[in-house]
């Protein structure tokens, strides 16, 4: 016990490591008092019980000590309550000492439940019964596209999300087992809807029915629904093309006994009309014959690089289009200029430049021009000699946004025709072949005309030819841009 009878030793006091488990204070001191003492003890916050004691003192004196925060009050003519007074107020601290420890530590539980929650890939919803939502987090918002103030109104119920939840709820309720993730359809807030998986079960299990709680993880499935569909569209595509190359490889046999008839007939006598018909039949045979073993070629994967002609792929890939370009009656202006040999996977390459000529026919209108031009370039950065292909149509271009996205992978404005990976391939394809590729687009309309130009930069490993007609575009030597007087010609 230690006794204090001023204001500065009492404060002293509170400020060692060693707190009094009680503070008993004479309501009137020479240089203190004990109002005096329990206003400082107050705006120290600490809680230390605090005892007063009087001599004589009235009733209402002693409820205003109370009311200001004193745990008791004792009269020193009834000392016998001191002793239960003080055991009491220390039971008493010790309850409020361990109830706001126990407060603390909720309060910290929950906050690291919020910043879990927050911070979770997932989307979380939490409801009560009803389906009402209590809670939910930043990845449903983001998800589904409402705002927290919606989701959290009070008046928002899962089957805003998806009127199918409502039978899954129910049947959990019914049940009170947690039943294995499903699929679901969810409304997002404008109109759309995304495909997600999803999770319930009960929050707290202890509860009654009527108070208890209910957890819904929400996951996004929507990119892993393109994937499948992709990958579904790229085994169609490569069974289509073995099952073409399949056929190319058994119409040969046919087409080389035709074309022997042909030679046998052409020995013969024949008048002039009818040799004129087998010239054309011949001709028209040697295309078909060329068909099949461009077909072939353009199915059979290299697995290792090799020596390829550049202006030969491009021709080959021309030839299996053509039936299109005459369709549309396109115009194909060939303008190669470089040293065509480069070292690359050949049917790697063969796909890049299949992909962009079909692009630039997917955008040209009947009767337009597609530009296909080579120049020997170098790359100034890293001083490697190589081959600039550029491929340039005056279809109806792009915008800026559909520019800065064309290189994401399932990002297509084809609709259902488009799998969007053919430009992010051809793109890991030319940076395997330690290349670049560049894009330039003019949007059409009223004023102006419309276009893309793609542009390739492959390195190679000959020796490198003359360069001239060239200009710089983004550290490299270039072929040139929309403006060019030779692509200018497709506006």
């Amino acid at each position: 016990m230690i006794r204090v009878e001023t204001a500065s030793e009492m404060l002293r006091q509170l400020e060692l490591p060693d707190l009094p488990d009680v503070i008993l204070a004479d309501y009137n001191l020479p240089n203190f008092s004990g109002p005096a003492a329990l206003q400082l003890l107050r705006s120290t916050g600490l809680d230390i019980p605090f005892i007063m004691f009087s001599g004589a003192v009235s009733e209402e004196t002693a409820v205003d000590a109370m009311r200001s925060g004193a745990h008791d009050y004792v009269s020193k003519q009834n000392l016998a309550r001191l002793i239960p007074a003080i055991e009491r107020e220390r039971t008493e601290a010790v309850i409020r000492k361990n109830r706001l420890t126990a407060e603390r530590a909720l309060t910290a539980s929950e906050a690291r439940f919020r910043s879990l929650a927050e911070a979770l890939p997932l989307g979380l919803f939490i409801s009560d019964t009803s389906g009402r939502i209590l809670y939910s987090n930043r990845a449903v918002e983001r998800l589904l596209g409402y705002t927290g103030a919606d989701l959290l109104s009070g008046s928002f119920f899962l089957s805003g999300v998806s009127s199918s939840f409502s039978g899954h709820l129910q049947s959990l309720i019914a049940t009170g087992v947690a039943f294995e993730p499903f699929e679901l359809s969810c409304d997002r807030a404008d109109g759309t809807s995304v495909e997600t998986l999803i999770g319930m079960s009960f929050l707290d299990t202890e509860t009654t029915n009527g108070d208890r709680q209910i957890v819904i993880f929400v996951a996004d499935l929507s990119l892993q629904k393109k994937s499948e569909e992709v990958i579904r569209r790229t085994e169609k595509l490569a069974v289509a093309g073995r099952f073409a190359a399949s056929i190319s490889h058994e119409i040969n046999n046919p087409l080389e006994a035709i074309t022997n008839c042909l030679y046998l007939v052409a020995q013969s006598e024949l008048s002039s009309e009818a040799r004129y018909y087998l010239e054309l039949a011949q001709k028209e045979l040697n295309r078909v014959s060329q068909i099949t073993v461009q077909t072939l070629r353009f199915y059979r994967s290299s697995t290792r690089p090799s020596h390829v002609d550049l202006h030969e792929l491009i021709e080959t890939v021309l030839t299996l289009l053509d039936s299109r370009l005459r369709q549309l009656d396109i115009q194909i202006i060939r303008d190669l200029r470089a040293q065509p040999t480069l070292l690359a996977h050949d049917g790697e390459l063969r796909q890049v430049i299949a992909n962009l000529i079909g692009n630039a026919i997917d955008a040209a209108s009947q009767g337009s021009q597609i530009v296909i031009r080579s120049r020997p370039a170098q790359d100034w950065s890293l001083g490697r000699h190589g081959v600039t292909l550029t491929i340039a149509d005056n279809g109806i271009g792009m915008d800026t946004q559909t520019r800065g996205r064309i290189f994401e992978p399932f990002f297509s404005t084809k609709g259902i025709t488009g799998t969007g990976l053919g430009l992010w391939i051809s793109r890991e394809i030319i940076s395997k072949h330690q290349g670049s590729i560049r894009v330039r687009s003019r949007l059409s309309s009223s004023e102006l005309c419309g276009g893309t130009v793609f542009r390739i930069f492959i390195p190679s490993h000959e020796e490198p030819a003359a360069i001239s007609d060239l200009r710089s575009f983004d550290g490299q030597v270039v072929a040139p841009e929309l403006d060019d007087p030779t692509v200018a010609q497709l506006s």
